[in-house]
């Protein structure tokens, strides 16, 4: 027989604190549940870890871009570490390489000192919109820009696929939709016919499989 306290069995007195616990939990809960699905956040895949000298706002910006797209967050902050070490790269370049159509969407003045961007980021003297354009022309004499380095011929293909009404290249969580987007558009063979794996789908991103690999490897935490 189980021990008595009283009238009432010990093991009634847990059953009834669990179940007071679960009345005074439950509420909360629901709210957090409520509150995202009000915001129409999808759910995230993978628990995210974070790559290594991220900026602590930016992880809640790739959760949100690995939720709406299906990729791994931690991939998505990856990237913006080689691209362009979570926006930290200055090279200086002038804005006119970046093409005026793609150049007119960018909030310039959320990129400079004190400005959201910059804020975000942790970049106090703020930067420029060539400041994240690569010198290096490619695909006829384009320049990755951006803080996901997207080629602007890109970048036009793939914001209008992405969800959720990305628009500006140089906002970190329109860049990182925009580039879940597109690693799960190239998984899935949406892109150009051909399925691929992540890891192929990254080496089509950054140009070699040396950048697929070393993008995983920050993943991985090397």
């Amino acid at each position: 027989m189980p021990r008595t306290v009283g009238k009432v069995s010990l093991g009634g007195v847990v059953a009834l604190a669990l179940l007071a616990l679960l009345v005074a939990v439950g509420p909360q809960v629901g709210t957090v549940d409520s509150a995202s699905r009000s915001a129409g956040v999808a759910a995230a895949p993978a628990a995210l870890v974070g790559v290594a000298g991220a900026p602590a706002a930016l992880l809640g910006v790739a959760r949100e871009a690995g939720g709406l797209t299906g990729v791994d967050p931690d991939v998505l902050l990856a990237i913006s570490k080689v691209e362009c070490d979570f926006g930290r790269c200055r090279s200086g370049q002038p804005d006119s390489l970046v093409p005026v159509d793609v150049r007119g969407r960018v909030d310039v003045a959320a990129l400079q000192s004190g400005g959201a961007t910059a804020r975000l980021l942790g970049i106090q003297d703020g930067r420029r919109v060539g400041d994240w354009v690569n010198p290096e022309p490619v695909a006829g004499g384009q320049h990755a820009m951006g803080f996901m380095q997207f080629l602007p011929s890109t970048w036009r293909q793939e914001v209008a696929a992405a969800p959720s009404s990305p628009s500006d290249p140089y906002r970190p969580r329109d860049s990182m939709v925009v580039a879940g987007s597109y690693l799960a558009r190239l998984q899935r063979g949406a892109v150009d016919g051909r399925r691929r794996g992540l890891r192929a789908a990254l080496a089509v991103y950054g140009g070699s499989a040396g950048y697929a690999d070393r993008v995983l490897a920050l993943v991985a935490g090397g």
